[in-house]
């Protein structure tokens, strides 16, 4: 399969003269949820809401199994703000998925990625059961998929047999060789990251940012093929994040506007703004969810580190997550590249 030119920023297929936008059956992307009778205004809050209130309640049921673990290691935080931050947080993360029109699988993926690091941070290095980190990291999914399955619809590139027009390449997103291989190919660059980076700087920087840190044998002890199969529902995820709804998006208006582009009449604006954003759909809709969720996973492991690890500074958990954002964006970059070949629609 020839690879295009990494300057060309369209793969579009088609006669020339024909509108992008209408290369594709314009079919109705994010239906309504069924179970959804809330008037419109009201299913953001009522989101909040039902997260808050689920998320309170299971942290409840299962803090016989898990209390005992995390209170060894969790910072007293006992004023008003210092609460207040991460309910405002975890609203901030519903939000961005709520706005962002996220789907119930990319919701879940999201959380996955970005709440993940902080657990494995706790199980690696302060002994935390990893049954206490499996069950943090449920219910945390269960708040999170649960209110957005009763309120939001879900895309058609999630199905498990995508129907014929809702989405751009659809053989691609029906492949299920290609499949495993971007989700193994995230794997591997999860994988990677956290294995040079546990084998380089780590070690001294933990030691000296996290006082009172109570183990790092694990950062010698982990191989590079433990670390990939460890990550594989990372790379699952971060597939589903990524990859496929870019892979599926089909051509907007935009695309029509971009290819139209001429350089020679053009005003400055214009041509600064056509070599930031002057992409195809698919490019622009990787471009924004990698740069989601490099910032998201960034503040969150930051956030939970830094408040709630007792002995944290604030110099080591920026470290510690800066890894994570590394990976998002290489993931993002490595799927860029796996995409831009010949044969896509956009």
């Amino acid at each position: 399969m020839a690879r295009k030119r990494i300057g060309s920023k369209h793969g579009v297929s088609g006669e020339p003269d024909q509108p992008v936008a209408a290369k594709l059956p314009q079919l109705p992307e994010m239906p309504a949820s069924p179970a959804s009778k809330i008037p419109a205004p009201l299913q953001f809050p009522s989101l909040i809401a039902m997260s808050m209130v689920m998320s309170f309640f299971l942290y409840a049921s299962a803090s016989p199994y898990t209390s005992g673990d995390l209170s060894t290691v969790s910072a007293h935080r006992d004023q008003w703000w210092e609460v207040a931050g991460l309910l405002g947080w975890r609203a901030t993360e519903l939000g961005v998925g709520w706005w962002g029109e996220y789907d119930t699988m990319d919701q879940c993926a999201l959380t996955f990625l970005t709440h993940l690091p902080y657990l494995y941070f706790l199980t690696s290095f302060y002994k935390i059961r990893p049954t206490t980190a499996i069950f943090c990291l449920s219910i945390d999914l269960t708040a999170t998929c649960v209110p957005f399955y009763l309120l939001r619809g879900s895309l058609a590139s999630h199905k498990l047999k995508v129907p014929k027009g809702a989405v751009a390449n659809r053989s691609v997103v029906n492949d299920i060789g290609v499949q495993v291989f971007t989700s193994l190919f995230a794997t591997g660059v999860y994988g990677v990251v956290v294995f040079g980076n546990f084998g380089t700087w780590m070690p001294s920087y933990l030691v000296t940012h996290f006082e009172g840190i109570k183990d790092i044998s694990s950062l010698y002890n982990s191989t590079f093929l433990w670390l990939c199969a460890a990550f594989i529902p990372t790379g699952i995820a971060a597939k589903t994040f990524l990859f496929t709804p870019a892979i599926a998006a089909k051509p907007d208006a935009y695309d029509e506007k971009a290819t139209s582009f001429d350089p020679e009449t053009a005003s400055l604006m214009e041509t600064i703004e056509y070599n930031l954003w002057g992409h195809s759909k698919r490019v622009r809709t990787l471009m924004k969810r990698t740069a989601t969720l490099a910032v998201i996973v960034g503040l969150h492991t930051w956030l939970h580190t830094y408040v709630a690890v007792d002995g944290a500074e604030g110099f080591g958990a920026a470290g510690w997550s800066s890894i994570w954002a590394l990976a998002a964006t290489l993931s993002g970059l490595g799927f860029w590249w796996v995409g831009n070949v010949d044969g896509m629609s956009n």
